[in-house]
């Protein structure tokens, strides 16, 4: 079974540099532009499993999601 990871998918847009702001990160979800495994996502609260793939439509920012014993972490 896959560990969830802890934090929330806002969260995690910020920290791997896909949005550069907290602003920023909800107006990309607000506006439909981030994508989880290709599908939309507009919920900050999307809960995300050790590799899925985060996108940004219109650019080619990806980030893939790990779980690590200190937390989360961006696995390039």
């Amino acid at each position: 079974m896959e560990a969830l990871v802890r934090d929330s998918l806002f969260g995690f847009l910020q920290e791997s540099g896909l949005a550069g702001s907290g602003g920023e990160a909800a107006a990309l979800l607000m506006e439909g532009l981030v994508r989880v495994n290709h599908r939309q996502v507009r919920s900050p609260r999307t809960p995300l499993r050790a590799g899925d793939v985060v996108s940004i439509v219109g650019t080619r920012s990806m980030a893939v999601f790990g779980v690590s014993p200190g937390g989360v972490r961006p696995v390039l």
